[in-house]
């Protein structure tokens, strides 16, 4: 369908961001920071795909009854046809590497690696999941541990979503905002955590934003740092002009 479109419109109306970092640096506690913050705007979700199983670490934030876990592609379908009639807010997905687990389960094998003509299909599976949550709600944010991997552009060795083959490097194309989330331990007591969306040569990072956030965002330990990200890109943004 043919629909005019104003570009001098600034506007976050639709944010889908993917957070990737190391294993223990707070991924999953962030989604429960923006499932909290966002559910006083309306119905919130948190989707954990089995395998991944975290949720305890956000089991102080007073979430309720708001998460469901999915263990193979006949639950994510379901799950996804029910979501689309109750309008939601927001929804969290943890993790994008154990949505690519039930994918090659469901498309593949469950009894074996999949072979290197199969891929294409699991990448193009992957890819059209990922896009189906945009018409879930207006904030969708997903995880995933990273890893390293060779950007198969330049050959080069990046940290990269831990996701198979040139899904690594490319499933930044499927979100508006990709950062990387890195945790350094400062005493028995505190931790210093930092995201990056700042274009960087040996990490994927992206966002779409008419001036770029080159410095790092910090998050504060005990929640509140989801606001501070949406701060940061509304600030980027600028103001929204009027047609």
């Amino acid at each position: 369908m043919r629909h005019k479109l104003n570009l001098n419109l600034r506007t976050l109306d639709k944010v889908v961001m993917l957070i990737h970092g190391g294993y223990g640096c707070g991924k999953t506690y962030l989604i429960g920071d923006m499932l909290k913050h966002e559910g006083k705007a309306g119905p919130t979700l948190f989707i954990n795909v089995k395998g991944e199983d975290g949720t305890l670490s956000i089991a102080n934030m007073g979430l309720g009854d708001t998460g469901e876990t999915v263990e193979n592609l006949k639950d994510w379908r379901e799950l996804i046809d029910e979501c689309k009639k109750k309008q939601l807010r927001a929804v969290g997905l943890d993790s994008m590497k154990a949505l690519c687990r039930i994918v090659m389960e469901g498309k593949v094998s469950a009894d074996r690696p999949p072979e290197k003509t199969e891929y294409g299909l699991i990448h193009w599976f992957m890819e059209s999941l990922t896009k189906e949550l945009r018409t879930l709600a207006p904030i969708v944010l997903c995880v995933c541990p990273s890893d390293k991997s060779i950007n198969q552009l330049d050959g080069r060795t990046y940290i990269t979503p831990d996701l198979p083959g040139r899904e690594a490097a490319g499933s930044a194309g499927w979100f508006d905002f990709v950062g990387y989330l890195k945790a350094e331990t400062i005493s028995a007591t505190e931790v210093k955590r930092a995201i990056t969306f700042a274009p960087h040569p040996g990490i994927v990072t992206r966002q779409r934003l008419p001036r770029p956030i080159t410095t790092d965002i910090t998050i504060p330990n005990g929640g509140g740092g989801w606001s501070i990200i949406m701060n940061a890109l509304q600030k980027a943004l600028g103001e929204e002009k009027k047609p």
